[in-house]
This record gives structure tokens, C-alpha cells and sequence, in this order.
């Protein structure tokens, strides 16, 4: 998953191009991970001291590892690391861009770092984050300062993403949150949470993104956005909302739901503490909606 993320983060800070990245992930299937950008993920070596080793390799007959060692980069502890590392995805990507020359080794560097300092994560964080430790994804990319009910949101966002995982695909995408006061929308299923704690909660998105996600969770072939896919959205709304509940009955929070309802073309407004995070399927986007109070529809 952090393939994904990586690769949408280098398109969108305009690192590579589309068509680059496109390259580079089907190169990738025969890359072969270097020590060099082991090193420099892990944080153990710099590009430049990347390039200090390969100018002595070209007056030294011996591998990487063994000079990095002699040079003082390395112990054999962190060699034993690198070595055992198995192959990251993210890491496949780099060196597939790296070997194409659409990034030098320290662009790639720069593009990392960027992308911690962007989320605020240390090493510690960066290495669960890639070893695809969703809570961890969550406390990286959606950090709802200033809202109320910060931790019930990255709570429920866990549990989204765990089941989108489980239930949908694993090859999606998840995108920079959206504070938002309005939300139009070509389709929307939604459901209220009642209780200690009330929240608005909605699944929406265009029509063909809407009958990819629903035939998703079905596991069925549906080619229009009828009774059964707008059920299908529906159900698995309540599912997730349904697993919440029991996580907050776990915590002696008692809360319940309201039925699902789902609307053709309209706008939610007045929403509260309110996001929409959007998530980018092979089939399209879809985004989904929290707030902190019902809104005003328009239709």
C-alpha cells in the first residue's frame, strides 16, 4: 500500500511525471533492491556516501557491503539488516526510477526526507508506515488538529481503511484529507451514529466508481447503479458502522444507528467538523464523509 502513497506523493510534488511512474512500476517487477537504496531508506548511509563507496569500488575489487563497512558507513549489524530486508515495494519503485534515470539516488534521498518532514515521522514511524501498519497511516496522513473528536476520527478511519483492505482491494489509494462545510455529490449513501458521541457518516462518489465499489464488495458484476449496488454501498457502510459501535461498546461507550440512506444528485450542507477523504480505486474515486452533525440536504 505504501507504494501508492509514495508514488502519488512523487506525482503530485511533480518529482516524476505520470508516465515515468507508470514506466517504473512495471519495470519494477524485475528490479533487483540494491544495498545502496537499502541504506539510504533506512536512514544508515547519505547518497553521497553512497557515491564515496562506489568511487573506492572502482579501486578496490570488493562488494558494496564489505566497503561500506571498511569505509565506517556500516557495522555488520546494519549490513545483517539490509541483507535479511525483504523487498519493499516503495523500494522497488525507487530503483526502478533510479535505473531508468528518471531520479538520481539523491532525489530519490530528497524525496523521502520530503515526505517525512511533510507527515512529521520519524524513522520509527516511516518503517511501520511501510510495513503497512494502518494506524500508523492514519496518525500520518490525516491528523485532525483542531477537531473535537480527533481520535474517534482516526479511530473510525483505522477501522475504514482495515476493512476497504479486507473487503474492496488492497490496491487503492488514499488521498489528503478535505475539510469541508459543503459536499455535492453525483451519489451518496449515509447513516447517523447516536449516541455519547453523534456522528453524520457517508460513502459517496460518480456512477461508475459507485457500481466498481459496490460489485467490489458484493462480488458480483454490476453494470448499473440500481437497488442492488446502492444496497451493496449501503451494507457496507453499516457494516463499518456496525464494527465501530462494538469497539466503542468495548471502551463503555454505548452509541447506535439509524438506517442507511442513499440520495441521487445534491449537496450536503452545514456539516460540522467535517471531512471528506477521497480514495482512489482502479475503478475511480470514492470519497467517504464524517462530520460531527447532520446536515441540510439539497436535492
Amino acid at each position: 500500500m505504501f507504494t501508492q502513497l509514495f508514488g502519488s506523493f512523487l506525482l503530485n510534488k511533480k518529482i516524476v511525471a505520470a508516465e515515468q511512474l507508470k514506466d517504473a512500476l512495471d519495470y519494477q517487477k524485475s528490479v533487483h533492491l540494491k544495498l545502496g537504496v537499502l541504506a539510504v531508506n533506512a536512514g544508515f548511509m547519505t547518497s553521497a556516501d553512497i557515491n564515496e563507496v562506489h568511487n573506492m569500488q572502482s579501486k578496490k575489487d570488493k562488494k558494496f557491503g564489505e566497503l561500506a563497512i571498511e569505509m565506517g558507513f556500516l557495522t555488520e549489524e546494519k549490513l545483517n539488516i539490509l541483507l535479511s530486508t525483504q523487498k519493499s515495494g516503495h523500494l522497488l519503485l525507487g530503483q526502478a526510477l533510479v535505473d531508468k534515470n528518471y531520479l538520481t539516488l539523491e532525489q530519490f534521498e530528497n524525496a523521502l526526507n520530503m515526505y517525512k518532514n511533510e507527515h512529521h515521522l520519524t524513522n520509527d514511524q516511516f518503517r511501520m508506515l511501510q510495513n503497512g501498519d494502518v494506524d500508523e497511516i492514519v496518525n500520518a496522513l490525516y491528523n485532525f488538529t483542531g477537531c473535537s473528536e480527533c481520535e474517534i476520527y482516526k479511530s473510525y478511519f483505522s477501522l475504514l481503511i482495515r476493512n476497504i483492505i479486507r473487503f474492496i482491494d488492497a490496491d487503492f489509494t488514499p488521498k489528503d484529507k478535505i475539510q469541508v462545510s459543503d459536499y455535492k455529490f453525483n451519489w451518496v449513501a449515509t447513516q447517523d451514529i447516536l449516541g455519547e458521541i453523534e456522528l453524520y457518516t457517508g460513502i459517496g462518489g460518480k456512477e461508475k466508481a459507485i457500481i466498481g465499489f459496490a460489485g467490489k464488495f458484493a462480488n458480483e458484476t454490476y453494470t448499473v447503479n440500481d437497488e442492488y449496488t446502492q444496497a451493496a454501498v449501503g451494507e457496507f457502510l453499516n457494516q463499518i458502522n456496525g464494527m465501530f459501535l462494538v469497539n466503542m461498546s468495548d471502551n463503555n461507550i454505548e452509541l447506535e444507528l439509524t438506517p442507511q440512506v442513499t440520495i441521487n444528485e445534491g449537496s450536503l450542507t452545514d456539516l460540522t467538523e467535517a471531512y471528506c477523504i477521497p480514495v482512489e480505486f482502479s475503478f475511480g474515486r470514492i470519497d467517504f464523509i464524517i462530520s460531527k452533525s447532520k446536515p441540510f440536504i439539497k436535492v
